[in-house]
């Protein structure tokens, strides 16, 4: 288990910790949310359930009744104490059973300050509109992380272009223009819904176009976001160093969403 808490949500009810592993059953049939707690507030929680849903509709081929959702999750972050941390919320399918968890999950904040390092990695997600757990795809993506000592693997597809990280999404900038790969070639990131809002509203331009993995160099910065990294710079994709943290364009959206996040 990689994860410690008091009680979580199965089916229902609430139910002890120490009895996590006889309650989870894993099956490739999943769909799942992580979502974020700041002071007991839960971020963006519209913008999950909405991904939740599609989610839940692509994979299991029906609607399922979210109404308690909220008071389920809220129940899960007071009966654990949580003030800051990550909620997961899972759904697992396995002929006629549907198995319905929340739960607290480890989490990590990188330091945003100096920007982290990447790797590139051929190879696509089967279906990223989907939000589903992955054992084989994490463990791949674990390996390489540990074996390159990167912060997060940026995905690559037969044409060449970077689609989007591991567990992120991914822009580029040059100027005052902001690149991302086209939504329906990536999980669309409830970070990178209000990232490319706010880019709008400081008057940017975005652009929704995938960059070539040979065309790095061409650009001024780039950066991941995600529920966990919220706007984190790169500083280097393989071998080539980039200035990320250090450009004004992208410390500008970085201190909007800073401060967006404040008001919620």
């Amino acid at each position: 288990m990689e994860f410690k808490f008091k009680e979580f949500w199965f089916n229902g009810e609430l139910i002890s910790e120490k009895e996590f592993k006889n309650y989870y059953e894993y099956h490739k049939r999943n769909v799942y949310e992580v979502i974020r707690v700041i002071n007991s507030k839960i971020l963006f929680l519209n913008d999950h359930i909405d991904r939740l849903n599609n989610s839940i509709l692509l994979m299991h081929g029906s609607k399922i009744n979210l109404d308690n959702l909220i008071s389920n999750i809220e129940l899960v972050i007071q009966k654990n104490e949580i003030l800051n941390g990550n909620i997961k919320i899972e759904f697992i399918f396995k002929d006629d059973r549907v198995n319905f968890y929340i739960y607290p999950i480890n989490f990590y904040y990188p330091d945003t300050r100096f920007g982290v390092a990447s790797i590139t990695c051929n190879i696509e997600r089967e279906n990223p509109s989907v939000k589903s757990y992955n054992y084989n795809f994490k463990n791949k993506m674990e390996k390489i992380i540990e074996e390159k000592n990167v912060y997060e693997v940026l995905l690559v597809n037969r044409d060449g272009l970077i689609t989007e990280g591991s567990r992120s999404n991914i822009y580029f900038v040059k100027y005052n223009n902001f690149f991302t790969a086209p939504t329906c070639m990536v999980l669309n990131g409830i970070t990178r819904i209000n990232v490319n809002n706010i880019i709008c509203n400081l008057g940017f331009n975005l652009f929704e176009e995938a960059v070539h993995v040979d065309n790095i160099a061409k650009f001024d910065a780039c950066f991941l976001t995600s529920t966990s990294s919220n706007v984190l710079p790169i500083n280097k994709i393989n071998d080539i160093l980039i200035s990320s943290s250090e450009n004004k364009y992208l410390s500008m959206v970085n201190s909007y969403f800073e401060k967006y996040l404040k008001k919620i």
